[in-house]
């Protein structure tokens, strides 16, 4: 097996001292031009690779941030994912990116891992609202909670308001003409599910119409033909509220299978709002949200606690909710 490199071989390569390469890679000291080149050269050379952790347990920290999502396959999150990503690397900071795939012991795999590779922040979009993460609670490692909260960690927030967002969801059908309006989501462990389910309710009780609401289960492969059997039973229902483009994807295929003409026959406004749905046969309007954003602002509250040194409780929190924009497209039982 190949030897590692060490800092001292990259010295005795490059003819300098252990202290002057140390000062070349952590920036902690002035040195000369053609010095730092020749480190440079022999640490490309010998293909040496710095420990963070090591770095990690003096002081220096890793420059490096875990980032925790619960389902990459949702264009919502590729898109933070990549805001998160390119505003860290301009900033110097890695990201380690793992994937819950909404499950609850494997986002405390997740977090187990990042703890032990020293990381010096986490950006965690958390599974269930109700869950305590003790590993998190136990390190105090800086924490930034995007899109969804977890009621036991008390920690900065970047998300919107799904409340008031899914409110103006129901109350744009309503002004379109419908009066049978459902909600489809996720469990209602999931917070944004939950507080959309929660705004849905307000606007439905606030205009004096009947309640429709599905949940759906993770595990369910095919849930479009949960969505049809529901919209069958409930065929009263003229449109639907999608909880995200997940849902609004089964809503379309259950539209199909049923010969409903979208928006004639089923009108569909859904959270999240990926490029294709302005391509797709049935116009959707959809409730964007500012991705770019969240992911930006997300990683500098991040980076501001990492370097003050401080986790949870030295300064006060904050929680940021963003404002959606709801994209109208072609909608409307009254203009057909």
């Amino acid at each position: 097996m190949k030897k590692k490199v060490t800092i001292k071989d990259v010295a005795v390569h490059c003819g300098y001292s252990v202290t002057t390469v140390s000062h070349v890679i952590n920036k902690t000291r002035f040195v000369g031009e053609t010095t730092r080149r020749k480190v440079l050269k022999a640490i490309e050379e010998l293909g040496y690779k710095p420990n963070i952790i090591a770095r990690s347990l003096k002081g220096k920290g890793t420059k490096t941030i875990g980032l925790i999502i619960s389902d990459i396959r949702e264009g919502f999150f590729s898109e933070i994912i990549k805001s998160i990503e390119t505003t860290a690397f301009k900033e110097g900071y890695n990201v380690i990116l793992c994937d819950s795939e909404e499950k609850v012991n494997e986002e405390k795999f997740y977090i187990d891992v990042l703890l032990q590779k020293g990381i010096d922040g986490l950006i965690l979009s958390p599974v269930d609202s109700n869950a305590e993460i003790e590993d998190l609670l136990r390190h105090r490692v800086p924490i930034v909670q995007i899109d969804r909260m977890m009621s036991s960690l008390k920690t900065d927030f970047v998300g919107i308001d799904n409340i008031s967002s899914s409110r103006k969801a129901v109350q744009h059908l309503i002004a379109e003409g419908y009066e049978n309006i459902g909600f489809i989501g996720f469990e209602e462990r999931v917070y944004t599910i939950n507080k959309r389910k929660e705004g849905y309710l307000q606007g439905i009780i606030d205009s004096g119409l009947s309640p429709y609401v599905l949940h759906i289960p993770y595990t369910i492969d095919k849930y479009e033909n949960l969505i049809t059997d529901w919209i069958e039973k409930n065929s009263k229902i003229d449109s639907i509220v999608c909880g995200n483009e997940n849902i609004c994807y089964g809503v379309l295929n259950a539209a199909k299978k049923l010969n409903l003409i979208i928006p004639y026959d089923l009108g569909v406004v859904s959270f999240d709002d990926p490029k294709w749905f302005q391509f797709v046969y049935a116009p959707i309007t959809a409730i964007a949200q500012p991705t770019d954003k969240i992911g930006k602002i997300a990683f500098k509250l991040l980076k501001e606690r990492i370097e003050n040194g401080e986790a949870e409780g030295k300064s006060e929190l904050k929680t940021i909710f963003l404002e959606t924009t709801l994209k109208v497209r072609r909608s409307s039982i009254k203009s057909s």
